[in-house]
């Protein structure tokens, strides 16, 4: 690791840090070393399936808004959905003169589900939104600064 991104870690201060996941905020050029895994020798692990959910659960928390996207998009699908079997159960009382029970409660369902999903998905955008602009993750790193007499001025930020 070089000494800029090391820089660029060590300024986190969040409560659940990700080491991979900072380290990807500063930097895309990474590469897979091979290493040889051999048994523990003494004692046993620290983590627990408890630890490890929990750094999954901030892996895909603490770095992405892609889960509020997702939720937005499952919001947006299942509203479309809805709005069909509402057409679908107008059309079929219209034409057939059927009592429809089943048919209209589950397009009540989903297009009023498909609503709350994409209400939260819209919200869920807006945090995340806010939770960018306050994670102090910087939009850039600046590697090197070039003056106007064409010297390159170093500097870890």
């Amino acid at each position: 690791m070089t000494r800029l991104v090391a820089g660029e870690v060590a300024k986190s201060h969040t409560p659940y840090p990700y080491i991979d996941g900072l380290i990807f905020q500063v930097t895309q050029n990474a590469s897979a070393v091979s290493v040889r895994h051999a048994e523990r020798e003494q004692g046993e692990s620290g983590y627990t399936l408890r630890k490890l959910i929990r750094l999954w659960l901030s892996m895909l928390v603490n770095f992405s808004v892609l889960p509020l996207r997702l939720m937005t998009i499952a919001g947006l699908v299942t509203s479309v959905l809805g709005f069909l079997a509402v057409i679908e159960v107008v059309l079929e009382h219209l034409l057939k003169q059927n009592p429809t029970g089943w048919s209209s409660l589950m397009a009540a369902i989903l297009l009023l589900s498909g609503i709350q999903l994409l209400l939260l998905g819209i919200m869920g955008e807006y945090v995340g939104r806010v939770y960018l602009g306050i994670s102090d993750k910087p939009q850039s790193v600046v590697r090197a600064k070039f003056t106007s007499a064409g010297k390159t001025e170093s500097r870890t930020l």
